[in-house]
């Protein structure tokens, strides 16, 4: 709820991911799922993407996604001060000052 950035090994713990890899092994194991896929015909690829596509919109997942979108786009759209003036820090000083005055709203 509260945006906060999660790290690999916590994604795979909530299922977000099903496999975590070393930052030195990303490549190569990047590499050998897409030699796997490209064996496979470009029909079976795209009747699975199908089915998955279709039984998440039958669990409601599209629902779900435009609900929140419904909800965000007036959260984007609203003009705030908080977000007047983190906009004004990121096109002064950058997105690394902007992100740094936000987190001192924070801090103890």
């Amino acid at each position: 709820y509260l945006g906060d950035p999660i790290d690999a090994k916590t994604a795979l713990q909530y299922g977000m991911v099903n496999r975590v890899v070393p930052g030195a092994e990303l490549e190569a194991a990047t590499l050998k799922f897409a030699r796997r896929m490209a064996l496979m015909s470009p029909e079976a690829l795209a009747a699975t993407k199908l089915a998955i596509n279709r039984g998440a919109d039958a669990a409601g997942f599209r629902n779900a996604i435009r609900a929140g979108l419904d909800v965000l786009a007036g959260l984007y759209a609203a003009r705030t001060e908080v977000g007047t003036k983190f906009d004004e820090i990121r096109e002064k000083e950058g997105l690394g000052a902007a992100l740094r005055w936000r987190a001192a709203q924070f801090s103890d």
